[in-house]
């Protein structure tokens, strides 16, 4: 056996090891490409906050409003137990 000979089985060794480890990282950039894609960009991000921002705005508009129409039948409902003992007439709720 020539001492060349076996220096070439090591190179071919090293460059079917290299070879492997190579297609190992390839593939794992592929990967992380693969699942930058699928992430939000920080333009949707900022859309989906501005959403939910006009939501708890509705919310808080809603409960003010529901405060308000309380606050009115309450009153009303006081007016109509004040007129109905000043017209002697029995009021039951």
């Amino acid at each position: 056996m020539d001492k060349s000979d076996g220096t070439e089985k090591r190179f071919d060794k090293i460059d079917s090891q290299l070879d492997k480890i190579v297609s190992a990282v390839a593939k794992g950039f592929n990967d992380i490409d693969k699942a930058l894609e699928s992430k939000a960009s920080s333009e949707d991000m900022q859309r989906i906050l501005s959403l939910i921002d006009s939501f708890a705005k509705r919310l808080e508009i809603s409960d003010d409003e529901r405060l308000v129409m309380a606050n009115q039948l309450t009153r009303l409902h006081d007016w109509v137990e004040k007129a109905a003992e000043r017209i002697d007439l029995k009021f039951e709720h």
